[in-house]
Formats: structure tokens, sequence, C-alpha cells
């Protein structure tokens, strides 16, 4: 008599809802295409025999005697793979056992994993920040679902708190504003994922920006102390990614910290710059026109009225009146002060009567522009009879040796750099240099020297002549004492690690290729030359690989700034193979 074994299974529990989003769903057992049967693992089996393969045929439950306690109903206990065994299997012609004897074995899949569900946003791009994301302009959200046993049923989704419904295609996103966005899967045999929510804003508003001047501005003049400040606001987005800016026709950068007017040249110019958010929406160019003035007023210092000359001495009565004449390339004059024989200082607005003066006359004065351009004091006094008049001051200049990277006008120094100031003067002749470096006390200068300490420097340099006349010099740099950072990649992740000599030492095998690449904050990256296992350096020009043996490595990396400033680096690691 033809025996078949028939699995059926009852369903204790006809739904089961996980959140209160979410639809109710069936846990089942679900028949695939190809015949395999795939069971819910929660639910309860029960078997039954037919002696008839046809539905309505009629069935008899088997009991257990052995292990009736763990039958009707029975579980499952392994995910995936079951099965039901009946040993010897018999030939369905001639009713004898098949030999060599096998068991007949009746498969059925036990499944309780949930699907997983991920969201893609296309070719959108997106930002993500405190648990929601920002996408520029609309997107076309699409939902795909795995399952790794009996395949996934359905997937559903919510928008902005909507009932849920099954999802069939990507959704358009594209009105600017928030959406929030639920979604979750469901298998064939009932199990459901947990709910996923996106928060999503669409963000089709681009950042403003503005500049801002720190110090000295009158219209749109400024002055070489100034600061040129960029600032952009998002208002509706994300926030601001980053702001570009390129001065004249110079090549564009990425806004980092105040432009400072004193690495501009004296004259007009132009900046314009631009602020992207952080999904890429960008505003249109803005422009700002400016001139730097470095340039102090002239001060031109005469006595009008009757003047007498005796003894080599010049005398002036007292009816004689003191004319200040100033001049000034760009700002204009904003303020001129003078002050007689060391006396208070005083404002100078029309000529000055001397009748308060007597004996010996010292003028001091100086004079402002509109951008605080400040002239050096001017003395004159008493004149003597000389034959000759010199009223210009000693030719200064800068060198120097060791060490020095200039870009532009911008000049990158080591503290091993040395600093050299000459001067000449073709009439009265050179009598001493001074010079200071920040707000250090002024010192005269003798021998070259250094500046060691990181960072930018105003470096001051006066001299003078035999009669006092002076002429000015200021330059700036930049002392570099930084190497390059160093950075190494592996083409692969380490297999695991090894403990040798008290050392942890990542594992590779012997096909692993090393990469190296360096960066430099400030005059950039200029050489790196590396060693394995303290052999002969050598200068890195790609990938190192083809270890010839098992053991450890130690390759020892060193990097050079185009200053001579150097970075070490050591990396041990162990071949296997």
């Amino acid at each position: 008599m033809n025996r078949f074994i028939v699995l059926t299974a009852v369903l204790l529990i006809s739904g089961f809802l996980h959140g209160q989003d979410r639809l109710n769903h069936e846990k089942k057992i679900y028949v695939a295409p190809g015949g395999k049967i795939y069971i819910n693992k929660a639910l309860p089996l029960y078997l039954r025999v037919a002696t008839s393969p046809d539905e309505n045929a009629k069935t008899w439950l088997l009991h257990s005697e052995e292990t009736s306690k763990y039958s009707n109903p029975m579980y499952l206990d392994t995910e995936g793979y079951n099965t039901f065994r009946s040993p010897s299997a018999v030939d369905t012609v001639t009713k004898k056992p098949v030999y060599p004897l096998q068991d007949i074995i009746f498969e059925v899949y036990a499944d309780s994993k949930a699907p997983l569900t991920t969201i893609s946003y296309g070719d959108a791009k997106t930002y993500s920040e405190g648990g929601r994301l920002f996408v520029n302009g609309s997107v076309s959200l699409d939902l795909k679902a795995t399952d790794m046993m009996s395949g996934i049923e359905n997937i559903y989704c919510s928008v902005d708190n909507a009932s849920y419904v099954r999802y069939t295609g990507p959704l358009k996103l594209e009105t600017e504003k928030q959406y929030s966005i639920r979604y979750y899967a469901v298998d064939n045999v009932g199990n459901v994922e947990e709910l996923h929510e996106a928060v999503i804003n669409i963000d089709k508003s681009d950042p403003v920006s503005r500049c801002e001047v720190s110090g000295d501005i009158h219209e749109n003049i400024i002055s070489g102390r100034s600061k040129i400040i960029l600032k952009s606001e998002d208002g509706t987005g994300i926030g601001v990614d980053n702001i570009f800016y390129k001065i004249d026709e110079g090549t564009q950068k990425k806004y980092v910290t105040p432009i400072l007017a004193t690495y501009l040249t004296q004259g007009d110019h132009i900046i314009k710059f631009y602020a992207a958010d952080k999904v890429g929406n960008t505003e249109k160019e803005n422009i700002f026109e400016f001139y730097v003035d470095k340039t102090p007023p002239v001060i031109v210092q005469e006595i009008i009225g009757k003047s007498f000359f005796t003894g080599g001495n010049e005398y002036s009565s007292g009816r004689s009146q003191l004319k200040l004449t100033t001049f000034d390339n760009k700002a204009g004059i904003k303020e001129v002060w003078y002050s007689l024989n060391k006396g208070e200082y005083k404002k100078y607005d029309r000529p000055v009567y001397l009748t308060d003066v007597t004996g010996r006359l010292t003028v001091n004065a100086y004079a402002l522009d509109n951008v605080n351009n400040k002239t050096e004091s001017v003395e004159s006094g008493d004149k003597t009879a000389i034959p000759y008049v010199d009223l210009t001051g000693p030719n200064i200049k800068h060198h120097f040796s060791g060490p020095v990277f200039i870009f532009r006008d911008t000049v990158f120094v080591s503290p091993e750099s040395k600093i050299s100031i000459t001067a000449t003067d073709s009439e009265s002749g050179l009598e001493r240099i001074e010079y200071n470096v920040d707000d250090d006390p002024v010192s005269v200068f003798e021998n070259e020297f250094s500046v060691t300490e990181p960072g930018i420097h105003n470096v001051y340099a006066t001299s003078y002549d035999n009669v006092e006349n002076s002429s000015s010099s200021e330059f700036v740099l930049i002392v570099d004492n930084k190497g390059p950072e160093i950075f190494a990649t592996f083409s692969i992740n380490p297999a695991g690690t090894l403990t040798l000599k008290e050392k942890v030492l990542d594992v590779y095998p012997g096909h692993v290729v090393l990469f190296l690449s360096s960066t430099d904050d400030m005059v950039g990256f200029d050489q790196m030359l590396y060693s394995i296992n303290d052999t002969q350096e050598k200068s890195y020009a790609g990938g190192i690989g083809n270890f010839p043996s098992i053991g450890e490595y130690t390759i020892r990396i060193r990097a050079k700034d185009k200053l001579g400033n150097e970075t070490h680096k050591t990396i041990a690691f162990f071949i296997n193979e």
C-alpha cells in the first residue's frame, strides 16, 4: 500500500503586530514555486499521514509514543534546513528495501529571521546630521529588501504619517520641506522587519554670503592692517559647507581664516566669492572691489614770515608762522598733529604763530590718513649753515640665507634660516640700522639673526644716515618647524594579529602592498625616503610590495618638506605567507 506523509501546520497566532504603526501580518507556511516548504519557526506543527496524494484524502494525526511530551504540537529548533526521516527506503514497484539501505527524507525550512530593507537616494547629493537627511533638490527614493530564507512578500511604506501602503516603485519627493518616511518588509512566512524611519529634508535654497572688513576702512579703501572676513548663512538648509574665493586673477581657494591685507600689494583689488551648502546648493558669485593703501601721508614743514641768518643760525620773529603741508596718495588726510619744543601734541588745522616760542625751535609732527596710516614723527630745529643738504634716507634691503621657500608674496623659513639687513647711503653715509621682530624691543643690527618661534612674524627695520634721515622697511615671514604628516595605507585589511616579543603586529599575506603619502600644512611635501628592516634607504616612488619571506617587517619612513623639516614614522607588521 502506498503511503505518503503529509505535513500540515495549524496556526495558533493569526497575526502579530510590531509597533503601533505597522499593519497586522499573519505567520504562515509558504510553498515556493519549486515545491520547497517554508514554515515560520514560531508556528506549532502537527504531522498527519494519508494513503493518497489527493488534497481531500482522509488523514490520520501521528502520535509519538517516546516523545509525546514534545509533540502535538512540535516546534522546529533549527533555523533553515530541517528533515523528517523514515529508515530503509522501499522500491515503489517491487515493494522491497533498496540496497544499499538509505533513509527517506522529507525537507522543510524553518524561518524566524525578518527581512532587511535598505533605502537609496539615486544620484541626489545627500548630507546627514543629527538623524536628519538633507537632499539637494528632488529625490527618488528606492526601497529594496532581502531575505535569507523564504523570500520577500511585500515592502510597506508610509509618507508623513499616512496609512501604510504596499511599496510598488520609487517614491518621488520634490517639494522643499521635511518628509518622514517609515518602511518595513514582510517575508513569505510572516516575519515582520523592525520599523525604519528616515527624516528627509528637501533643500533647494542657496546660501547667502557677505563680506566684512575688520580694521581700517574708508569708503572702499582699507589699510594693510585690515582683515577681510567672509561670512555665509544657509537659512533653510543644513548649513554652509564651504566658502570659495579668489583675489584678482589668482586661483580659487577655500576660505578658512580672514584674508590679511598685509599680504596684498598696494592698489586696486577684486575679491570674488560664493558659498556652497552641505548638499551642493551654490549661490551666485559676489564681488567686493577695494583699494589697499599702505602709504602714510607726507608732511612738509616750513616757516612763513621774515627770517634772518647770523652766525650760522636762522632767526625768525614772533610774527612767523609754522605751516605744515600734507599729501596723501589715496585715502586722504584725516588728522595732523604737532608739538613745539617737546610740548603737548595739538591738532593742526591752520598755520601756527610762534609768539610763545623763544630760543631754539623744535617741531615734531605726524599725520594720519583716513585708514590710519601714520607718518613717522618728523622733527625740525634750528638750522646751521652746511655745504650740502641731505634729504633722503639710506636704501635698505633684507636677505635670507639657509632654508627659504617663497610662494607668491609669502616667505617661509625654518628656525635655522638667517636674516641679514643691509643699507647704503650715497650722501652723508650710513650711521646705523635698527630692527625689531613683532613687539620685541628695538635692537641695533650687527650680525645676521634667526626667528625661531613658529608662525607669522613681522620684521621692522629702519636705517639712519649721519644726519638722521631714515628709511623703513617692513616684511612678513612665516616660520615653519613642522615636517610633513605621513600616512600609510595597506592594500588589504589585516588577517589578524600576532604577539611577537611583547609587540602586537598586524598580520598580512605576502601579496599585500603598502602605500605611503604625505601632506604639509605650510610649504608642501618635497621628498619621502624609506628603509625595510634597516636596509639602505630608498626614495619612495610607488607602492611597497613583493615581501620575499615570512616574518616581521619594520619599515622606517622619513618625509621632508621644502624647508628640510623632517617627520619620521615606523610601521611594523608580520608577513604570514
